[in-house]
């Protein structure tokens, strides 16, 4: 075990320097499993005690987020193949998109498409190859989506939306950071007409 750290030393200098540092391991005294257990500890965000606090009311899968280059050909392809319908095509401007939706079941695929090189669908796409691929998934929620942020804020989720804002399909939208999602970027959902 010695000879692997040591190996792991000279290649990755700065990151032990780092890890030994700024959470205090001695690392040529842990074991390599023990050492793993404490970088991932550090580095995964804490989700505080839940057993005495509310849980959001969450009804369902509202609809499922992928992020496409070419809506259109995106569209061809849930139709043609899949034998979906597309019901909504709507361009939400603050979010720098074009969305379509396609019903299957109780549930929606929202399609994405960028109207800007500078909006998330497209560093998305482009951190991905150039590809599409899922994006993020939406919960709707009973109790509404300020009530689920502050749920979730309380618990140690970080948020990138403090407050619900307006989003496609006339629904109020805020997203929970991926850090803190288990690497998936989560979306609450109400429907201010319910």
């Amino acid at each position: 075990m010695l000879h692997y750290y040591t190996l792991l030393a000279k290649k990755h200098q700065y990151f032990l320097f780092f890890l030994t540092n700024s959470i205090k391991i001695p690392t040529f005294a842990k074991s390599f499993a023990s050492l793993k257990k404490e970088v991932s500890n550090y580095f995964t965000p804490t989700i505080n005690n839940t057993k005495n606090l509310n849980h959001m009311k969450i009804s369902h899968i509202e609809h499922i987020g992928i992020a496409v280059p070419d809506l259109e050909k995106a569209i061809a392809y849930y139709e043609t193949v899949l034998g979906l319908k597309c019901y909504k095509k709507e361009v939400v401007e603050d979010q720098k998109v074009t969305t379509a939706f396609i019903k299957v079941g109780d549930t929606k695929i929202e399609l994405l498409e960028a109207t800007s090189p500078e909006s998330t669908i497209a560093k998305f796409i482009e951190k991905n190859g150039g590809r599409g691929g899922m994006h993020h998934i939406a919960f709707a929620v009973e109790d509404g989506v300020a009530n689920a942020l502050a749920e979730s804020e309380e618990k140690g989720v970080k948020l990138i939306d403090k407050a619900p804002r307006g989003g496609a399909d006339g629904l109020q939208i805020a997203f929970l950071h991926p850090k803190s999602t288990e690497a998936v970027l989560t979306e609450l959902c109400e429907d201010p007409n319910k």
